[in-house]
């Protein structure tokens, strides 16, 4: 009888043993982009001001991609020893970084249709207080 032993082909998927510090410190980041998002968005939409809700929904791009970040750290060091991820967790790190790249571009679009509108619906704009509002 034939018997087929492949314990000699067995071995690990763990190709990288995490960063904790690098997650802790995302983490943060994520965050503050997230808090200086919300005043941002906050400030321009009660001031009027588009230079503000632009750069508040521009930090929004930030804080996804860094909350994707996190994310990919956290499901990495989850599924490090899961043996479907036969190549390692890495994909998890590319598809938040591609996902990212894609809500940037949205942001892109609703920033540049938010602008358009404003210039053929112009809306008055309280400069003083937006000015320190930056």
């Amino acid at each position: 009888m034939h018997t087929d032993d492949i314990s000699a082909y067995i071995h690990h998927h763990v190709f990288d043993h995490g960063n904790p510090a690098g997650e802790r410190g995302t983490r943060a980041v994520m965050w503050v982009t997230a808090v200086m998002m919300v005043v941002e968005i906050t400030g321009g939409w009660w001031l009027n001001s588009m230079a503000l809700l632009a750069d508040g929904w521009h930090m929004s791009s930030h804080a996804i991609a860094i909350g994707l970040s996190a994310f990919a750290y956290t499901a990495a060091r989850r599924y490090a020893n899961d043996q479907r991820f036969a190549f390692g967790t890495w994909k998890i790190e590319v598809l938040a970084g591609f996902a990212s790249a894609i809500f940037l571009l949205g942001i892109a679009v609703l920033m540049v249709v938010t602008s358009v509108e404003r210039f053929f619906v112009p809306q008055s704009i309280h400069y003083l207080q937006a000015t320190f509002m930056l």
